[in-house]
């Protein structure tokens, strides 16, 4: 009995995080040949020197490009196409295609344009990172995204309006004890791997396609869910491994201060 009642009552504390953190989780389409929205993947903007970038995982990008769509969010529901021109991202050498290491991308998103303000209200500041903070551990992990299997078009799309009322996921992971890093060609230091069950008290999980890009964000003390930090971006799993890895949030900005003159 107490083992349930601990286990819903983690359930509760996940749930007030979660909607502490919805609002910085912004879902990614591709646009099909009837124009369309269709979820590709999920992102979500940082603040650096009143600089605002948009960051999702690469492949997500390679996605989009290979459908020969536009780049499309939702802002609070409303759909927007965001520009690639200046992205910068991680790429295997000699070639425009997603790496398979840290597998991020940055999309400058300029003052200028007419959702800026909308942009920058949503952004996780630097200071919010994990970014030379050190915990002696760390409660709760979390990813957000937006899972392809809860975002099908015809039932998310408002087709008067044109706006998109996704449905956000909110998942707890655990580190990855032991993970082999070379196996996955991951760098130890630079990755987190964490435990993705397929099962969890004999119920099958949500697959979290569609989640990649997400922000992965660690909440210290369980008891202080308003003190959390970004931790990093989750960019890809493997199902029959039961691991998935998230890109440390260092790398991101490293990424973007390659946009600082």
């Amino acid at each position: 009995m107490l083992e349930v009642e601990s286990h819903e009552k983690y359930g509760e504390i996940l749930k007030e995080a979660g909607e502490l953190l919805d609002s910085y989780v912004i879902p990614i389409f591709c646009l099909d040949k009837f124009d369309r929205p269709e979820m590709e993947g999920t992102g979500f903007f940082i603040e650096k020197n009143l600089r605002v970038y948009f960051i999702t995982a690469s492949h997500v990008i390679d996605a989009i490009q290979f459908a020969e769509s536009r780049f499309v969010i939702a802002l609070e529901t409303e759909i927007f196409s965001l520009s690639l021109l200046g992205s910068k991202r991680t790429v295997k050498i000699g070639t425009e295609v997603a790496d398979s290491q840290f597998d991020i991308a940055a999309i400058p998103i300029l003052p200028e344009s007419n959702y800026y303000n909308r942009c920058i209200k949503l952004a996780i500041p630097v200071s919010k990172t994990t970014l030379n903070r050190h915990f002696s551990k760390v409660d709760m992990q979390i990813l957000q995204g937006f899972p392809s299997s809860k975002n099908k078009t015809a039932k998310r799309l408002n087709n008067q309006t044109k706006h998109f009322s996704g449905v956000l996921w909110t998942f707890s992971f655990n580190f990855f004890q032991n993970c082999d890093f070379s196996k996955y060609n991951k760098i130890p230091g630079s990755h987190y791997p964490i435990h993705w069950s397929k099962k969890i008290n004999g119920q099958k999980t949500l697959n979290p396609r569609g989640c990649s890009g997400g922000p992965y964000w660690f909440i210290p003390n369980k008891r202080k869910v308003n003190e959390f930090y970004l931790a990093g971006v989750f960019i890809e799993y493997y199902e029959k491994s039961d691991v998935a890895f998230v890109t440390k949030i260092e790398h991101v900005i490293e990424l973007v201060e390659q946009f600082e003159p």
